[in-house]
């Protein structure tokens, strides 16, 4: 296995942003919030402000997301599954629209699942992923 931490100090955060398995073929992703996605633990509030809507925390997910896979050495069109963690069911559109602009005809395996509650109260979605990178 590989460990990527898309610049964090290994000792100073309680998770990896990328493994690689499979002789790096495989990339295994950790959910990615609005939250930057190196940020100092313990938590600093002023650190963890994220935008109020959620296409604007979608996007900032996806952004993450994309970071802690190029770190791996992998692309958006390498992912094979989505998971979407959602406070907001009602929102699925304005969901979906921020995915289509990142993914485009690329159309991975999704889930899109409702909870209560993210590690954040502020936080609207988090999105986790599985990517293969081709021979």
């Amino acid at each position: 296995m590989q460990f990527y931490t898309a610049g964090a100090d290994p000792d100073e955060v309680p998770f990896t942003p990328a493994i690689a398995t499979r002789g790096g073929r495989t990339i295994w992703l950790s959910g990615a919030t609005a939250y930057p996605l190196i940020h100092k633990h313990p938590h600093d509030p002023d650190e963890l402000r994220v935008p109020a809507g959620i296409a604007a925390q979608t996007r900032a997910c996806l952004d993450n997301v994309r970071t802690a896979l190029e770190a791996a050495g992998g692309t958006l069109t390498d992912i094979v599954e989505v998971t979407i963690y959602n406070t907001d069911m009602d929102a699925q559109d304005e969901v979906n629209a921020v995915y289509t602009e990142y993914f485009g005809p690329h159309r991975p395996t999704r889930t899109h699942i409702g909870v209560n509650r993210l590690v954040g109260p502020e936080l609207k979605i988090e999105i986790t992923a599985h990517a293969v990178i081709p021979d």
